[in-house]
């Protein structure tokens, strides 16, 4: 069994996808630290535009469960209309708006279970096999390349599947010492949009055309 345990992200971009539909069991590291610099609560869509969830109580020194979406907020509606702007002519921006609109209704109550219900969404969309675990809360208190062999541990898994960054941080001989492998996925890019938030994919390409983009991969 092949496992990648993986930070929740907002709408996260295709190769996020890829390595999802690559593994058999996807565990959401939802105790992650929260980084302001990443992607956990922005991304990007065409025209360079960066988009962004509002938070409430963004630090640091949390982890994403214990971060709120700021639902009262302006930029909430600034965020949708900026959307709009650049989607409203999209084939299937109806579908990608939805998702983004059904998680603002359910008011999820922190920015790792609304990215993870974007996410969940878009797992269902695509018809992905992949067995989801909701959460990685309790799962370890070990760091790095510990804390995903311990949770690997937990589910039995052979193999772990790692983004293609992964490769600078994590050493494969110590995860081949340890009993479990560990690959690292790599995009075959075919154009600069691959690069942007699903959001883009999913207004632009049906969701037959974009399951078989999930495919067009290699592992290192």
């Amino acid at each position: 069994m092949t496992i990648s345990i993986m930070q929740p992200y907002f709408f996260p971009y295709l190769g996020y996808f890829q390595l999802m539909n690559a593994v058999d069991l996807w565990v959401n590291m939802d105790h992650a630290t929260f980084i302001k610099k990443g992607f956990m609560h922005k991304n990007t869509v065409v025209g360079d535009q960066t988009i962004r969830l509002p938070l409430l109580g963004a630090s640091q020194n949390l982890n994403t469960r214990e971060i709120k979406v700021d639902y009262e907020s302006k930029q909430l509606n600034k965020l949708l209309l900026t959307l709009e702007h650049r989607y409203a002519k999209a084939p299937y921006f109806e579908v990608a708006k939805n998702m983004l609109e059904e998680s603002i209704a359910a008011r999820p109550d922190s920015l790792a279970a609304f990215n993870w219900s974007i996410i969940q969404k878009i797992h269902a969309y695509l018809g992905m096999d992949t067995q989801l675990v909701d959460t990685s809360i309790g799962r370890t208190d070990l760091k790095k390349a510990d804390g995903m062999l311990d949770i690997a541990g937990q589910f039995g898994a052979e193999r772990i599947i790692n983004p293609s960054g992964g490769a600078q941080i994590y050493d494969k001989s110590y995860f081949n010492e340890r009993g479990i492998p560990i690959d690292f996925i790599n995009m075959v890019v075919k154009s600069e949009e691959d690069g942007l938030s699903i959001f883009h994919h999913l207004c632009h390409y049906p969701a037959a055309e974009l399951k078989v983009r999930l495919t067009e991969f290699e592992l290192l």
